[in-house]
């Protein structure tokens, strides 16, 4: 045994393994129930094994099961349709203002309409004035004048027609027709403030009830779900053919190339409005028509349209509505990160403020060009009745232009643009006080 230990110990290495060094051999035991205890212990069995893939699978692959994906899809299509449950009076409200024709009222007498629409005084008035001011500064000098002055303004008086408050005429001098004046039909709303969303609620509840201020909601709904699955697939299937990182999956401020990921999204939601613009315009219809107006389902409602692709007329503004807001809120974390190096954990103050912000500049950009399209939708659905008289379209530029010039624009001049503007300003206020108190929002894509 020893001669054999000493061979063991004295062979020549292994011209491969140089530097191995064999471990000492292990003495032999005569023992049967030593040996056998050591094959026992040798090998793991089999359920350690199993055991073992089940701990890493539960910690590195987490994999739910089939009926606990189905139960987290359910719990948030219940939570978004609550919440959509919860904004769409609101939404409801904001749109009939939008699309409602309010013309603009005169102020006073001393107010007319000049060639361009805008009100200015007269200079008749002026010279009246004038005139009044040297008659009773001649009266006070010669008091013998007074009794014939009267004389001939009573007589002049009595035979001048009754014309009555001066009316408002066009260009051409025609004399414009009064449209508040005459009575509303039934299935039409009373007028309402175009300011005050509150009062546009009242108004939609004394008429139609619960189903006036919860039109639409299913489609809100389909369209919402819609909105935010087609983006993320179209967004993720643009970022693999361009070679980019997916913006749904690592943050634009985070990406190699941020600019051409911002892009990317930006014409994702581009390319999803344009699909559902179809859907985008029956959702605008259910909540300008009456509720006794048949259709009320969405696919019946989707049968009635020429077309199941986006007319024509609606390209632009459904393009302008989803570039412009998209590119500042996408673009925001981008700038607040990359360019000013704000963290949102380490200057959650100034984060959040300048968020805010920018959701406020989004805000003023995205009413304009809503109100614009909703008018287009409501003209391209043309439905035969509508709850309130709606305004025309004339292109985006034009219809802005209408808007400021024929319709009541509030004291700031550019009010009928933005009608219905308490509902973002509050929502965004919102979302700030919740970012101040460490309280952050949900995802962007939740299906």
């Amino acid at each position: 045994m020893a001669s054999h230990h000493s061979q063991f110990n004295q062979s020549p290495p292994n011209p491969l393994r140089p530097y191995y060094i064999p471990p000492p051999p292990v003495p032999f035991e005569s023992s049967a129930p030593a040996s056998s205890a050591n094959t026992t212990y040798a090998a793991p069995s089999s359920y350690a094994i199993l055991q073992d893939f089940h701990e890493y699978s539960s910690d590195y692959l987490d994999s739910p099961s089939a009926g606990e994906a189905i139960r987290r899809v359910l719990d948030q299509a219940i939570l978004k349709y609550t919440s959509i449950l919860i904004s769409q009076p609101f939404e409801v409200a904001k749109t009939v203002l939008q699309c409602q024709y309010v013309p603009r009222k005169e102020g006073g007498r001393s107010k007319h309409h000049g060639p361009r629409g805008d009100t200015a005084t007269t200079e008749e008035d002026v010279g009246d004035s004038e005139e009044e001011e040297a008659k009773e500064e001649s009266e006070e000098d010669n008091p013998w004048t007074t009794f014939e002055t009267e004389v001939c303004f009573y007589t002049q008086a009595s035979l001048a027609p009754d014309t009555g408050p001066r009316k408002m005429t066009d260009r051409a001098g025609y004399v414009l027709e009064e449209k508040e004046a005459a009575p509303r039909p039934d299935y039409m709303i009373r007028k309402v403030n175009p300011s005050s969303v509150n009062d546009c609620l009242k108004a939609l509840w004394a008429k139609e009830g619960v189903w006036g201020i919860w039109k639409g909601t299913n489609a809100t709904f389909i369209h919402s779900v819609l909105v935010s699955t087609l983006e993320a697939w179209t967004t993720s299937f643009l970022s693999a053919v361009l070679s980019l990182p997916d913006p749904g999956v690592t943050e634009i401020a985070d990406s190699t190339h941020p600019l051409a990921s911002l892009g990317v999204a930006v014409a994702a939601s581009a390319l999803t409005a344009l699909v559902l613009s179809p859907l985008d315009l029956i959702r605008t219809k259910l909540i300008l028509t009456p509720a006794s107006s048949k259709p009320r389902n969405l696919l019946p409602s989707l049968r009635t349209l020429p077309s199941y692709f986006i007319p024509p007329s609606l390209i632009l503004p459904t393009t302008l509505h989803a570039v412009l807001p998209s590119f500042i809120n996408l673009g925001t974390p981008y700038l607040l990160k990359a360019k000013l190096h704000l963290d949102p954990l380490l200057n959650p103050t100034a984060y959040n403020f300048l968020n805010f912000l920018s959701s406020s500049v989004e805000l003023a950009v995205r009413l304009p060009l809503e109100t614009v399209l909703r008018r287009a939708q409501i003209a391209e659905a043309k439905p035969e009745r509508t709850i309130v008289p709606v305004g025309r379209y004339a292109g985006p530029i034009g219809t802005a232009w209408l808007i400021m010039k024929e319709e009541e624009r509030g004291k700031w001049g550019i009010e009928g643009l933005y009608r219905g503007w308490r509902v973002g300003a509050w929502s965004n206020a919102g979302v700030l006080g919740l970012g101040l108190l460490g309280v952050q929002g949900g995802t962007t894509h939740e299906f």
